[in-house]
Protein backbone atom coordinates (compact mmCIF):
# COMPACT_ATOMS: atom_id res chain seq x y z
CA UNK A 1 0.00 0.00 0.00
CA UNK A 2 1.13 3.46 0.55
CA UNK A 3 4.84 4.01 0.84
CA UNK A 4 4.85 5.98 4.40
CA UNK A 5 8.55 6.63 3.95
CA UNK A 6 8.46 7.82 0.21
CA UNK A 7 5.64 9.89 0.68
CA UNK A 8 6.94 11.68 3.91
CA UNK A 9 10.52 12.36 1.86
CA UNK A 10 8.34 14.17 -0.90
CA UNK A 11 6.18 16.46 1.48
CA UNK A 12 3.19 14.44 0.53
CA UNK A 13 2.54 12.61 3.66
CA UNK A 14 -1.13 14.25 4.11
CA UNK A 15 -2.10 11.31 1.75
CA UNK A 16 -1.75 9.17 4.86
CA UNK A 17 -4.27 11.24 6.40
CA UNK A 18 -6.83 10.86 3.08
CA UNK A 19 -5.78 7.02 3.67
CA UNK A 20 -7.24 6.64 6.69
CA UNK A 21 -10.86 7.44 5.51
CA UNK A 22 -10.82 6.13 2.46
CA UNK A 23 -11.98 2.14 0.85
CA UNK A 24 -10.02 -0.72 0.62
CA UNK A 25 -10.53 0.28 -3.27
CA UNK A 26 -9.85 4.30 -3.42
CA UNK A 27 -6.64 3.45 -1.33
CA UNK A 28 -5.25 0.68 -4.21
CA UNK A 29 -6.49 3.37 -6.68
CA UNK A 30 -4.51 6.52 -5.25
CA UNK A 31 -1.18 4.39 -4.45
CA UNK A 32 -1.50 2.96 -8.20
CA UNK A 33 -1.53 6.85 -8.63
CA UNK A 34 1.36 8.39 -7.18
CA UNK A 35 3.15 5.29 -8.26
CA UNK A 36 2.74 6.70 -11.56
CA UNK A 37 4.24 9.64 -10.68
CA UNK A 38 8.03 10.92 -10.84
CA UNK A 39 7.97 12.40 -7.41
CA UNK A 40 11.46 14.11 -7.78
CA UNK A 41 10.49 15.96 -11.00
CA UNK A 42 7.16 16.84 -10.01
CA UNK A 43 9.23 18.55 -6.80
CA UNK A 44 11.68 19.98 -9.97
CA UNK A 45 8.95 21.52 -11.28
CA UNK A 46 7.37 23.16 -8.57
CA UNK A 47 10.80 24.37 -7.29
CA UNK A 48 11.85 25.84 -11.04
CA UNK A 49 7.87 27.16 -11.93
CA UNK A 50 6.99 28.36 -8.72
CA UNK A 51 9.25 28.71 -5.77
CA UNK A 52 12.20 30.36 -7.76
CA UNK A 53 9.90 31.71 -10.25
CA UNK A 54 11.47 35.20 -11.57
CA UNK A 55 9.68 38.32 -12.18
CA UNK A 56 9.00 39.05 -15.51
CA UNK A 57 11.42 40.71 -17.36
CA UNK A 58 11.39 42.75 -20.05
CA UNK A 59 13.08 41.51 -22.77
CA UNK A 60 15.96 43.74 -24.53
CA UNK A 61 17.21 43.81 -28.24
CA UNK A 62 13.60 42.79 -29.49
CA UNK A 63 13.28 43.20 -33.08
CA UNK A 64 10.24 43.41 -35.10
CA UNK A 65 9.74 40.23 -37.49
CA UNK A 66 9.66 41.03 -41.22
CA UNK A 67 6.32 40.44 -42.53
CA UNK A 68 4.05 40.59 -45.60
CA UNK A 69 0.88 42.71 -45.71
CA UNK A 70 -1.91 40.45 -47.06
CA UNK A 71 -4.10 43.89 -48.00
CA UNK A 72 -0.80 45.29 -49.97
CA UNK A 73 -1.04 42.45 -52.37
CA UNK A 74 -2.78 43.03 -55.45
CA UNK A 75 -5.48 40.63 -57.54
CA UNK A 76 -3.23 39.08 -59.75
CA UNK A 77 -0.78 38.04 -56.56
CA UNK A 78 -3.75 36.72 -54.62
CA UNK A 79 -5.00 34.89 -57.84
CA UNK A 80 -1.39 33.27 -58.06
CA UNK A 81 -1.70 32.61 -54.07
CA UNK A 82 -4.82 30.92 -54.40
CA UNK A 83 -4.14 28.57 -57.68
CA UNK A 84 -1.08 27.91 -55.94
CA UNK A 85 -2.63 26.80 -52.89
CA UNK A 86 -5.60 24.85 -54.02
CA UNK A 87 -3.02 23.06 -56.36
CA UNK A 88 -0.65 22.07 -52.74
CA UNK A 89 -3.77 21.02 -51.21
CA UNK A 90 -5.32 19.28 -53.74
CA UNK A 91 -2.00 17.18 -53.63
CA UNK A 92 -2.97 15.96 -50.09
CA UNK A 93 0.22 18.35 -48.71
CA UNK A 94 -1.94 19.80 -46.22
CA UNK A 95 -3.68 18.79 -43.39
CA UNK A 96 -5.18 20.34 -40.34
CA UNK A 97 -5.08 20.60 -36.50
CA UNK A 98 -7.43 21.85 -34.39
CA UNK A 99 -7.01 23.05 -30.63
CA UNK A 100 -10.12 21.73 -29.37
CA UNK A 101 -9.21 20.85 -25.20
CA UNK A 102 -11.83 23.64 -23.72
CA UNK A 103 -15.01 23.99 -22.30
CA UNK A 104 -17.98 26.68 -22.73
CA UNK A 105 -17.97 27.45 -19.46
CA UNK A 106 -16.47 31.47 -19.24
CA UNK A 107 -19.58 31.18 -22.14
CA UNK A 108 -22.11 29.73 -19.89
CA UNK A 109 -22.26 27.13 -22.04
CA UNK A 110 -22.30 23.81 -20.59
CA UNK A 111 -19.93 21.03 -23.00
CA UNK A 112 -17.32 21.79 -25.27
CA UNK A 113 -16.35 24.91 -26.68
CA UNK A 114 -16.59 23.28 -29.98
CA UNK A 115 -20.84 22.96 -29.53
CA UNK A 116 -21.29 26.26 -28.75
CA UNK A 117 -23.98 27.54 -31.31
CA UNK A 118 -24.78 31.19 -33.48
CA UNK A 119 -28.02 30.68 -35.01
CA UNK A 120 -27.82 26.98 -34.54
CA UNK A 121 -24.41 26.26 -36.28
CA UNK A 122 -21.87 25.50 -33.70
CA UNK A 123 -18.43 26.18 -33.79
CA UNK A 124 -17.62 22.81 -34.77
CA UNK A 125 -19.56 22.92 -37.78
CA UNK A 126 -18.51 26.57 -38.79
CA UNK A 127 -15.40 24.53 -39.23
CA UNK A 128 -16.11 21.36 -40.62
CA UNK A 129 -18.48 23.42 -43.20
CA UNK A 130 -15.29 25.03 -44.68
CA UNK A 131 -13.03 21.96 -44.96
CA UNK A 132 -15.56 19.99 -46.51
CA UNK A 133 -16.25 22.94 -49.12
CA UNK A 134 -12.17 22.44 -49.85
CA UNK A 135 -12.32 19.48 -50.38
CA UNK A 136 -15.37 19.50 -52.83
CA UNK A 137 -13.31 22.13 -54.62
CA UNK A 138 -10.23 19.71 -55.06
CA UNK A 139 -11.64 16.69 -54.99
CA UNK A 140 -8.88 15.47 -52.43
CA UNK A 141 -9.57 14.24 -48.79
CA UNK A 142 -8.33 16.37 -46.31
CA UNK A 143 -7.37 15.10 -42.98
CA UNK A 144 -8.49 16.81 -40.21
CA UNK A 145 -6.77 16.49 -36.50
CA UNK A 146 -9.10 17.40 -33.45
CA UNK A 147 -6.98 17.84 -30.06
CA UNK A 148 -9.32 17.29 -27.00
CA UNK A 149 -8.77 16.66 -23.45
CA UNK A 150 -9.97 14.38 -20.52
CA UNK A 151 -12.67 17.32 -19.74
CA UNK A 152 -14.27 16.99 -22.83
CA UNK A 153 -13.30 13.72 -25.12
CA UNK A 154 -16.13 11.66 -24.69
CA UNK A 155 -19.32 14.57 -25.47
CA UNK A 156 -17.05 15.82 -28.44
CA UNK A 157 -16.93 12.28 -29.77
CA UNK A 158 -20.26 12.47 -29.45
CA UNK A 159 -21.45 15.84 -30.86
CA UNK A 160 -19.61 14.88 -34.08
CA UNK A 161 -21.82 11.24 -34.22
CA UNK A 162 -24.96 13.12 -33.17
CA UNK A 163 -24.38 15.40 -35.84
CA UNK A 164 -23.01 12.94 -38.41
CA UNK A 165 -19.71 14.13 -38.31
CA UNK A 166 -21.57 17.36 -40.28
CA UNK A 167 -21.11 15.43 -43.36
CA UNK A 168 -17.19 15.23 -43.50
CA UNK A 169 -15.86 11.92 -44.54
CA UNK A 170 -15.22 10.41 -40.95
CA UNK A 171 -12.39 8.36 -42.36
CA UNK A 172 -10.64 11.76 -42.17
CA UNK A 173 -11.35 12.91 -38.83
CA UNK A 174 -8.65 11.74 -36.46
CA UNK A 175 -9.17 12.97 -32.16
CA UNK A 176 -6.74 12.45 -29.79
CA UNK A 177 -6.36 13.73 -26.74
CA UNK A 178 -3.65 16.45 -25.22
CA UNK A 179 -1.42 14.99 -22.24
CA UNK A 180 -2.53 16.51 -18.44
CA UNK A 181 0.32 17.14 -15.92
CA UNK A 182 -0.54 17.47 -11.77
CA UNK A 183 -1.69 20.36 -10.52
CA UNK A 184 -0.18 21.40 -7.10
CA UNK A 185 -1.06 23.45 -3.57
CA UNK A 186 1.33 26.38 -3.23
CA UNK A 187 2.88 24.41 -0.63
CA UNK A 188 3.75 22.13 -3.37
CA UNK A 189 1.30 19.04 -2.13
CA UNK A 190 0.03 16.66 -4.52
CA UNK A 191 -4.11 17.38 -5.04
CA UNK A 192 -7.17 14.97 -4.89
CA UNK A 193 -10.27 15.77 -7.42
CA UNK A 194 -13.53 15.09 -6.54
CA UNK A 195 -13.49 11.65 -7.70
CA UNK A 196 -10.95 10.92 -5.14
CA UNK A 197 -8.21 10.65 -8.01
CA UNK A 198 -5.35 12.39 -7.99
CA UNK A 199 -5.74 15.87 -9.82
CA UNK A 200 -4.13 16.28 -13.15
CA UNK A 201 -5.28 19.22 -15.31
CA UNK A 202 -4.55 19.88 -19.47
CA UNK A 203 -0.64 20.83 -19.34
CA UNK A 204 -1.49 23.72 -21.96
CA UNK A 205 -1.95 24.29 -25.79
CA UNK A 206 2.33 23.76 -26.08
CA UNK A 207 1.34 19.89 -25.19
CA UNK A 208 -0.11 19.74 -28.48
CA UNK A 209 3.36 18.50 -30.38
CA UNK A 210 3.92 15.69 -28.00
CA UNK A 211 0.58 14.55 -28.16
CA UNK A 212 0.93 14.27 -31.75
CA UNK A 213 3.88 12.40 -31.58
CA UNK A 214 3.10 10.28 -28.68
CA UNK A 215 -0.51 8.92 -30.89
CA UNK A 216 2.24 8.34 -34.00
CA UNK A 217 0.46 10.99 -35.86
CA UNK A 218 3.46 13.10 -37.30
CA UNK A 219 4.56 9.64 -38.73
CA UNK A 220 0.96 9.13 -40.22
CA UNK A 221 1.15 12.13 -41.78
CA UNK A 222 4.58 11.59 -43.12
CA UNK A 223 3.36 8.34 -44.47
CA UNK A 224 0.32 9.82 -46.25
CA UNK A 225 2.33 12.38 -48.06
CA UNK A 226 1.46 15.69 -45.57
CA UNK A 227 3.86 18.38 -45.50
CA UNK A 228 2.13 21.00 -43.70
CA UNK A 229 0.11 20.70 -40.91
CA UNK A 230 -2.33 23.87 -40.37
CA UNK A 231 -2.97 24.91 -37.05
CA UNK A 232 -5.84 27.21 -35.34
CA UNK A 233 -7.89 27.31 -31.95
CA UNK A 234 -11.58 26.36 -32.03
CA UNK A 235 -12.63 29.84 -30.39
CA UNK A 236 -11.67 32.34 -33.37
CA UNK A 237 -15.54 32.97 -35.03
CA UNK A 238 -13.86 34.21 -38.01
CA UNK A 239 -11.05 31.74 -38.88
CA UNK A 240 -10.16 30.99 -42.32
CA UNK A 241 -9.78 27.21 -42.12
CA UNK A 242 -7.16 25.84 -44.68
CA UNK A 243 -7.51 29.51 -46.74
CA UNK A 244 -5.92 28.91 -50.03
CA UNK A 245 -4.61 32.31 -50.36
CA UNK A 246 -2.41 31.13 -47.00
CA UNK A 247 -1.20 28.13 -48.14
CA UNK A 248 -0.03 29.35 -51.23
CA UNK A 249 2.03 32.28 -49.32
CA UNK A 250 3.05 29.53 -47.46
CA UNK A 251 4.22 27.11 -50.35
CA UNK A 252 6.20 29.94 -51.82
CA UNK A 253 7.97 30.69 -48.49
CA UNK A 254 9.02 27.40 -47.82
CA UNK A 255 9.61 28.41 -44.02
CA UNK A 256 9.70 25.96 -40.73
CA UNK A 257 6.84 28.28 -39.52
CA UNK A 258 4.38 30.10 -41.44
CA UNK A 259 1.71 32.69 -39.76
CA UNK A 260 -0.81 35.27 -39.60
CA UNK A 261 -0.76 38.19 -37.61
CA UNK A 262 -2.68 41.38 -37.47
CA UNK A 263 -2.12 44.71 -36.24
CA UNK A 264 -2.19 45.20 -32.77
CA UNK A 265 -4.47 48.26 -31.37
CA UNK A 266 -2.42 51.03 -29.82
CA UNK A 267 -1.60 49.42 -26.23
CA UNK A 268 -3.66 45.78 -26.73
CA UNK A 269 -3.05 43.06 -24.29
CA UNK A 270 -2.24 40.75 -27.29
CA UNK A 271 1.40 38.90 -27.38
CA UNK A 272 3.74 39.95 -30.07
CA UNK A 273 5.17 38.36 -32.72
CA UNK A 274 9.08 39.16 -32.37
CA UNK A 275 12.71 38.09 -32.74
CA UNK A 276 15.16 38.14 -29.61
CA UNK A 277 18.36 37.06 -30.06
CA UNK A 278 17.51 36.00 -33.61
CA UNK A 279 15.08 33.70 -32.24
CA UNK A 280 11.02 33.76 -33.04
CA UNK A 281 8.89 34.19 -29.97
CA UNK A 282 5.21 35.44 -29.01
CA UNK A 283 6.35 38.02 -26.36
CA UNK A 284 3.01 39.24 -23.69
CA UNK A 285 2.35 42.90 -23.32
CA UNK A 286 4.02 42.66 -20.11
CA UNK A 287 7.10 41.36 -21.31
CA UNK A 288 7.94 44.50 -23.12
CA UNK A 289 8.40 47.74 -22.19
CA UNK A 290 5.37 50.48 -22.81
CA UNK A 291 7.04 51.87 -25.62
CA UNK A 292 7.83 48.52 -27.07
CA UNK A 293 4.16 47.31 -26.83
CA UNK A 294 2.96 50.09 -29.59
CA UNK A 295 6.53 49.99 -31.41
CA UNK A 296 6.01 46.65 -31.99
CA UNK A 297 2.52 45.68 -32.96
CA UNK A 298 3.14 42.52 -34.89
CA UNK A 299 -0.17 40.50 -32.70
CA UNK A 300 -0.24 36.96 -32.74
CA UNK A 301 -3.91 35.46 -33.52
CA UNK A 302 -2.89 31.38 -33.07
CA UNK A 303 -3.01 30.82 -37.05
CA UNK A 304 0.37 28.74 -38.02
CA UNK A 305 1.29 25.78 -40.58
CA UNK A 306 4.32 23.68 -39.35
CA UNK A 307 6.14 21.84 -41.70
CA UNK A 308 5.77 18.43 -40.99
CA UNK A 309 9.77 18.04 -40.89
CA UNK A 310 10.05 20.35 -38.48
CA UNK A 311 7.68 19.17 -36.28
CA UNK A 312 9.19 15.69 -36.43
CA UNK A 313 12.35 17.09 -35.67
CA UNK A 314 11.00 19.93 -33.04
CA UNK A 315 8.21 17.70 -31.28
CA UNK A 316 10.59 16.28 -28.71
CA UNK A 317 12.74 19.06 -27.63
CA UNK A 318 11.96 20.85 -24.35
CA UNK A 319 9.54 23.50 -24.13
CA UNK A 320 9.48 25.60 -21.01
CA UNK A 321 6.11 25.02 -18.21
CA UNK A 322 4.24 28.34 -17.40
CA UNK A 323 2.65 29.14 -14.09
CA UNK A 324 -1.00 29.97 -13.73
CA UNK A 325 -2.76 30.38 -10.23
CA UNK A 326 -6.57 29.28 -10.27
CA UNK A 327 -9.05 28.70 -7.88
CA UNK A 328 -9.57 24.07 -8.19
CA UNK A 329 -12.27 22.44 -6.88
CA UNK A 330 -10.76 19.44 -5.17
CA UNK A 331 -11.02 17.75 -1.72
CA UNK A 332 -10.12 19.22 1.77
CA UNK A 333 -8.81 17.03 4.72
CA UNK A 334 -12.35 16.03 5.71
CA UNK A 335 -13.37 15.33 2.15
CA UNK A 336 -15.12 18.38 1.72
CA UNK A 337 -15.28 19.98 -1.94
CA UNK A 338 -13.35 23.39 -1.61
CA UNK A 339 -12.10 25.44 -4.07
CA UNK A 340 -8.72 26.77 -3.57
CA UNK A 341 -6.34 28.76 -5.44
CA UNK A 342 -3.92 26.33 -7.29
CA UNK A 343 -0.98 25.88 -8.78
CA UNK A 344 -1.20 24.37 -12.64
CA UNK A 345 1.72 23.83 -15.13
CA UNK A 346 0.70 25.13 -18.77
CA UNK A 347 3.21 24.60 -22.20
CA UNK A 348 3.06 27.56 -24.82
CA UNK A 349 2.69 26.34 -28.27
CA UNK A 350 4.46 28.91 -29.57
CA UNK A 351 7.51 28.28 -27.62
CA UNK A 352 8.42 25.69 -30.40
CA UNK A 353 9.15 28.97 -32.79
CA UNK A 354 12.34 28.75 -30.83
CA UNK A 355 13.30 25.93 -32.88
CA UNK A 356 12.44 27.31 -36.21
CA UNK A 357 15.15 27.98 -39.05
CA UNK A 358 12.82 30.00 -41.22
CA UNK A 359 10.31 31.91 -40.03
CA UNK A 360 7.56 33.94 -42.27
CA UNK A 361 4.84 36.33 -41.43
CA UNK A 362 1.48 37.37 -42.84
CA UNK A 363 -0.37 40.39 -41.54
CA UNK A 364 -4.16 39.99 -42.35
CA UNK A 365 -7.26 42.00 -41.75
CA UNK A 366 -8.87 41.34 -38.23
CA UNK A 367 -11.95 42.33 -39.37
CA UNK A 368 -12.57 39.33 -41.41
CA UNK A 369 -10.22 37.00 -40.08
CA UNK A 370 -10.36 37.41 -36.44
CA UNK A 371 -12.88 37.15 -33.31
CA UNK A 372 -11.98 35.90 -30.34
CA UNK A 373 -14.55 34.13 -28.33
CA UNK A 374 -13.46 33.95 -24.68
CA UNK A 375 -16.11 36.02 -22.28
CA UNK A 376 -19.80 35.48 -22.17
CA UNK A 377 -19.97 39.84 -22.24
CA UNK A 378 -18.12 42.43 -22.68
CA UNK A 379 -14.57 42.40 -24.74
CA UNK A 380 -13.98 39.19 -26.93
CA UNK A 381 -17.57 37.82 -26.51
CA UNK A 382 -20.08 36.39 -27.38
CA UNK A 383 -21.85 39.43 -28.23
CA UNK A 384 -18.81 40.93 -30.08
CA UNK A 385 -18.57 37.92 -31.91
CA UNK A 386 -21.76 37.69 -33.01
CA UNK A 387 -21.54 40.81 -34.48
CA UNK A 388 -18.10 40.31 -36.46
CA UNK A 389 -20.19 36.85 -38.26
CA UNK A 390 -23.05 39.22 -38.88
CA UNK A 391 -20.72 41.99 -40.38
CA UNK A 392 -18.94 39.24 -42.52
CA UNK A 393 -22.65 37.78 -43.51
CA UNK A 394 -21.70 34.31 -42.11
CA UNK A 395 -24.76 34.17 -39.81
Amino acid sequence: MLDETMLKQHGQEHFLEYSKVMSQSEKEQLDLDINRLDLDEINDLYQDVYVNRKPIEVAEDIEQVNFDVKNQFTLDELKSYRSLGIKAIKEGKFAVLLMAGGQGTRLGHKGPKGTFSFNDKSLFERQAEQLRNLTEEVGTPIHWYIMTSDVNHKDTLSFFLEHKYFDYDENYIHFFKQDHIVALTTEGKLILDTDKHIMRTPNGNGGVFKSLEKNNLLSEMKENGVEYLFLNNIDNALVKVLDPEFVGYTIEKNSDVTTKSIKAYEDEKVGRIVSVDGKKRVLEYSELTPEDVNKLDNANIGIHVFKVDFLIDAASKPLPYHLAVKKLKQLDEDFSVVEIESLKFELFYFDIFQYAQTFATLQVNRDIEFSPLKNKEGKDSIETAQKDLENNQLL
